[in-house]
């Protein structure tokens, strides 16, 4: 009996080879040293359009925490929910210096310069990708705005969008409506960015592991309720809102706890900022780290002051986990969360609101939750990893095809 075919993903309509080429060449170009949503975003949509066919290239700064993060472990449950398979290629790449000399150092890379399409985010990213793409006389540049942002370009962006034909990529149909894109620009499109629910345990119906330990020798100590709390470093006024609400909640709830964690999160400003409230021994800085999701596994509430693409991700983590989600409503958390019912959204800078929200959650563990199920459901059905990858897949496509330089 003949063993079925293992399934395969078919190259999109459109996927049309260069003549001599056996696959489509997308590279990803991302400078940055820090981890942040932005690079776990090309790190999957790489992922995804590798495993449809395409030759993918990841470029990163070499020895950063970025490099670090997507490089192939032993163990790729120990990584950062961002496994990289083969043929994904990675490579360490500088960007120091002179852009034209970098993007030198980018066309010599490659033996034979084939790229077809070239990821990039900044306008320092732009532009290397732009004069490389000329200098190469082939390939196009897809230029991706973070969840919320505007499209803002400088004048190196600007130029870039005239050396090499971009399309432009955003993370909602909203974003695009709110851009003002180049009038030479290929089509722009849209890439939803989204998780597989399945790769998360879905904890938000069961007590946290810490509220479950019945067995410590301090009662205070086994109903310790966390908040986890996802920074970025634009975010600081935001997590101080986070320190300012703890220290209402404290006298009423002396067994809450919060857990900032992100880059930037072990600043000495916030911590001086709990040490005034005196709220310094309820708040934990973690900074950067590798086990964010299994911490928010124990998490009782999850709270994104993060923005752009590592808010994004920070609480479709959370939905997809099951623990209810707090954020600020003027943010991207409208987006993703549906207030009320998966998670709360309250206004800005109003901690007396916010802790009214907050202590709402904490004491009604039903409403806890059908909130989390809710959640999870949500993230399943809205916001499926799949159509992230379609999207970057179909901008691909788009900027290949339609950015061709004419003769």
């Amino acid at each position: 009996m003949e063993k079925p075919a293992a399934p395969r993903h078919p190259l999109p309509a459109g996927w049309f080879l260069q003549q001599g080429k056996q696959r489509v060449h997308v590279l990803f170009l991302h400078t940055a040293r820090e981890w942040s949503g932005t690079a776990r975003l090309f790190a999957r949509a790489g992922r995804g359009i590798s495993e449809r066919g395409a030759k993918v290239t990841l470029l990163v700064a070499p020895d950063s925490n970025v490099h670090q993060a997507v490089s192939p472990r032993r163990d790729p449950g120990q990584a950062r929910h961002t496994p990289i398979p083969e043929p994904f290629e990675i490579i360490p790449f500088s960007t120091d210096g002179f852009f034209y000399l970098a993007a030198r150092r980018l066309k010599a890379i490659f033996r034979r310069w084939d790229a077809d399409a070239v990821f990039v985010s900044t306008d320092r990213e732009h532009l290397i990708a732009a004069t490389a793409c000329w200098m190469s006389g082939n390939g196009s540049v897809v230029r991706w705005t973070p969840a919320g942002r505007k499209l803002e370009m400088g004048i190196s962006g600007r130029w870039a969008g005239r050396l090499t034909k971009t399309s432009y990529l955003f993370a909602s149909d909203r974003d695009l409506r709110a851009a003002i894109v180049p009038k030479n620009a290929i089509e722009s499109s849209v890439a939803e960015i989204g998780v597989d629910v399945s790769t998360y345990p879905p904890n938000g119906a069961t007590a946290p592991a810490a509220e479950r330990n019945t067995q410590a020798s301090d009662p205070k100590q086994a109903e310790l309720k966390y908040i986890v709390c996802v920074y970025d470093p634009t975010s600081r006024g935001r997590a101080a809102t986070a320190i300012r609400t703890m220290s209402m909640l404290s006298p009423r709830h002396p067994n809450l706890r919060l857990m900032i964690v992100g880059p930037g999160s072990d600043d000495e400003d916030l911590r001086m900022q709990a040490a005034a409230l005196r709220v310094l021994h309820l708040v934990s800085f973690l900074g950067e780290r590798d086990d964010v999701i299994s911490l928010m596994e124990d998490a009782y509430l999850g709270w994104v002051v993060a923005e752009a693409d590592t808010g994004a991700y920070g609480i479709l983590d959370l939905m997809a986990l099951g623990i209810p989600t707090v954020a600020s409503e003027d943010g991207i958390a409208e987006r993703y969360i549906a207030n009320g019912i998966c998670g709360a959204l309250y206004p800005p800078d109003d901690s007396a609101s916010t802790a009214a929200a907050v202590a709402g959650m904490l004491t009604k563990d039903d409403v806890r939750e059908t909130m989390g199920k809710a959640a999870r459901t949500r993230v399943a059905r809205e916001f499926p990893e799949t159509a992230t990858i379609e999207g970057f897949d179909r901008a691909a496509n788009n900027a290949r095809t339609k950015g061709r330089r004419q003769a």
